[in-house]
């Protein structure tokens, strides 16, 4: 267990000021999965432990969201599978309630347009891709070690209504998923032994729990069980000060619950005398913002940013209007008439008891949420969770200013120091990386410690990569560039890749060499095309001015002697015309015909050169070379991605069961506790 002197003093600084600021408020640690990194604020109970160790933790599962969906077709009749998230076939599924990732996984999607700001020409890779477009988007941007149940039934259900019975398939199998690439990831066999073991033990816990429970139990019951037993798994005892909850019972709201604090934001929305202020603040706070979040007036007249949640029904939108309390739960809104309008949670809460019973609760929507837990709870939150907040204070200041202050405590914030604290393991822990962090760190196997001391430098480098990406455009440059990063012999291809532009500049340069002869011998013959039409256009003239007027004479003759006269002169005429125009418009056909003749062989020579086997033996290798370079320009960028993304989000945000399954001493989890930095985030 670390000292007190241990902790990071961000850690002693904050408990010292709620000390004096907040000394019987209890900390509430709200998480929708024990299966990713909820478990980890075990941590804070180690350092309250420490220092204020009569401090209450309350460890809750979020079961009032909706369970996860996507509109891909999974092809099951089964109501819950277990996906992968990439940018194609699930680029839509949000994951909630039932999310895994397996040691050194994320949901760090390498999507199409994060390969294009990279110049990764990943379109045109598609369609020169083994299986097309659908297969690279399957293989290359997929989430690497990341897995999310979805629900396939096309109604939305909320967390708290999914039998465990419905579920319990899929959770199983996805456990089983993680924990056997995460054995992946540990050599030595004594390791990946003790490992499964703490994999043998958390199964176990479900199929016990499965054992005993009834056809009524749910998955967050599930989950509200085993959170003691990970905090126990972590801490290597049961935490005191400790007890489990779930948010559908922290918001139960009705006759006897709605005096409690958490509610009291809500009163603000019905108040007449606050009403207007409290509206504007949120319409203010959201509108504009980006975050794809409504104003009150797109769900409807008299709308507030709280659902009511019905056990076995769903969720939905409360609106209050003049003589109705209406919630829009799908498929069908329900009415509740009343005899005036509501104005008091009083009134709210003996509507919903009398209408709905008493185990409905009645939740904040995303900006409100953080609100109402703050009104009585020290909320526990890790670094990046709840990316709401600032639109949350943005509302509350908005209600300061206009005379509706609220009272709340503020968010403790945890950053965890992950992969630093892996150093703490035994140093002959030795890993096997996956093939991403394999190719950014230069080596399929590394040491705990080792890896805990290079991780930074890794993605730093990482991040380089990307930078000198952009900076790539020519085939040339990329592959001189991966001479240098790549474990192929690039140079060969640079060498063919040179040779085979030489043999088309060759080609190009006779072509163009035939391309200028031909256009030489157009411009000839449209040079004779106009002098036949000037022939042939005086031709006319000189009939009209000669010919015509002597055929005339000769047919209005009086004697056969003037006939023959004229007829004659119209011979002499006609010889003139032979030898003036017929036979120079002759001598323009032929040359014109000629001309066409060569024009045409020029081209098929031209033809015959450009497709020549050696002209597309060139082709084709220059395609190949692209195509070989470009994908090697992908699988570094994908690596540097994945490196990224997934190190730096699971350095803050890690599976909690990692660091059992890693480490059964317990060290790098009490490494990681005495590393923790802590702040206190005002709402």
């Amino acid at each position: 267990m670390p000292s007190l002197t241990a902790a990071d003093p961000s850690v002693r600084a904050v408990l010292e000021t709620l000390k004096d600021r907040s000394p019987d408020v209890p900390f509430l640690a709200l998480g929708q999965t024990v299966f990713w990194d909820e478990p980890d604020k075990a941590v804070w109970r180690r350092l309250l432990d420490l220092n204020m160790p009569e401090a209450r933790l309350i460890a809750g599962v979020h079961d009032t969201d909706y369970f996860a969906k996507t509109s891909a077709h999974v092809g099951t009749d089964q109501k819950f599978v277990a996906l992968p998230h990439d940018d194609g076939k699930t680029r839509d599924l949000w994951s909630a309630a039932g999310e895994m990732s397996c040691l050194f996984g994320s949901e760090s999607v390498p999507t199409r347009a994060m390969y294009l700001s990279h110049n990764v020409p990943f379109d045109w890779l598609g369609k020169n891709h083994p299986g097309g477009k659908n297969a690279l988007y399957a293989d290359k941007t997929q989430a690497w070690g990341w897995r999310g149940i979805v629900h396939t039934e096309s109604h939305s259900v909320i967390a708290n209504d999914i039998p465990i019975r419905d579920i319990e398939a899929a959770l199983l199998e996805q456990l089983d998923w993680s924990f056997a690439e995460s054995l992946a990831c540990l050599v030595d066999q004594v390791s990946r032994d003790q490992a499964a073991k703490i994999a043998a033990t958390v199964r176990g816990w479900i199929l016990e729990y499965l054992e005993t429970c009834s056809d009524t139990c749910r998955l967050s019951d599930l989950y509200e069980t085993l959170l003691p037993r990970f905090y126990h798994l972590l801490l290597g005892a049961y935490p005191t000060h400790f007890q489990t909850t779930s948010s559908l019972s922290l918001f139960r709201f009705n006759r006897e619950t709605f005096a409690k604090p958490r509610f009291g934001l809500i009163g603000h929305f019905l108040d007449p005398a606050t009403r207007p202020v409290a509206r504007a603040a949120y319409d203010k706070a959201v509108g504009g913002s980006g975050s794809g979040i409504y104003t009150l007036d797109a769900f409807g007249p008299g709308a507030i940013p709280f659902d009511l949640v019905l056990p076995g029904v769903g969720r939905g939108t409360i609106r209050l209007a003049p003589a109705a309390l209406i919630v829009e739960t799908t498929p069908a809104e329900t009415f509740v008439p009343l005899a005036a309008r509501i104005t008091t949670l009083e009134q709210l809460a003996a509507v919903v008891e009398d209408r709905f019973g008493p185990e409905a609760a009645l939740v904040g929507k995303a900006v409100t949420l953080a609100d109402m837990i703050a009104a009585e709870f020290l909320v526990v939150f890790h670094e990046t969770a709840s990316g709401y907040t600032s639109l949350t204070q943005a509302m509350n200041a908005h209600m300061a200013k206009n005379g509706v202050p609220l009272a709340l405590n503020p968010i403790v914030r945890l950053s965890y120091p992950t992969w630093d604290a892996l150093a703490a393991v035994l140093p002959e822990t030795l890993l096997r990386l996956p093939a991403h962090l394999a190719a950014t760190f230069g080596t399929e196997t590394i040491t705990a410690r080792d890896f805990s001391r290079r991780w930074r430098d890794v993605v730093a480098g990482s991040q380089l990569l990307l930078k000198q990406s952009r900076t790539l455009p020519s085939l040339r440059a990329l592959l001189s560039y991966l001479e240098g990063r790549d474990a192929l012999c690039w140079c060969d291809r640079l060498g063919e890749y040179e040779a085979a532009l030489k043999v088309l500049s060759e080609t190009a340069r006779h072509s163009e060499t035939l391309r200028g002869r031909i256009e030489e011998h157009r411009e000839e013959m449209r040079v004779w095309q106009i002098e036949r039409e000037e022939l042939e256009r005086r031709k006319g003239e000189d009939w009209r001015k000669h010919l015509k007027p002597l055929i005339a004479l000769r047919e209005d003759a009086a004697t056969r002697s003037e006939a023959d006269e004229y007829q004659r002169a119209i011979d002499r005429q006609a010889a003139i015309r032979a030898t003036a125009f017929d036979e120079r418009i002759d001598i323009c056909r032929e040359r014109i015909a000629a001309t066409r003749f060569l024009i045409t062989e020029f081209q098929r020579h031209r033809r015959e050169m450009e497709r020549s086997s050696e002209a597309l033996a060139a082709r084709t290798q220059i395609l190949e070379i692209t195509r070989e370079a470009q994908m090697a320009r992908l699988e570094l960028v994908r690596s540097a991605f994945l490196t990224i993304e997934s190190l730096e989000h699971t350095q803050l945000r890690p599976t909690s069961w990692w660091l059992p399954l890693v480490d059964s001493t317990g060290a790098w989890f009490e490494a990681m506790a005495a590393g923790t930095k802590a702040r206190l985030e005002e709402l």
